[in-house]
């Protein structure tokens, strides 16, 4: 499990690199189903980042938030 988010957060954080530097700060909401990512998302309006982690819970897996 530790394994598998680790990855996909690496991805995430090389993928939203780029040449030119920006100064907003992204929200990146993994459900977590069975040990496994089941879905991911990236925000950088804190409501919408709320509105995953609420999904994810009803949905019945585990919100993990990581801000960049």
């Amino acid at each position: 499990m530790f394994k598998t988010t680790l990855i996909a957060l690496s991805t995430f954080a090389v993928a939203s690199m780029s040449p030119v530097s920006e100064a907003s700060t992204a929200t990146y909401i993994f459900c977590e189903k069975g040990g496994k990512v089941a879905w991911s998302e990236e925000h950088y309006n804190p409501r919408s980042a709320q509105a995953s982690y609420y999904r994810c819970v009803n949905e019945g897996g585990t919100p993990r938030i990581v801000n960049i």
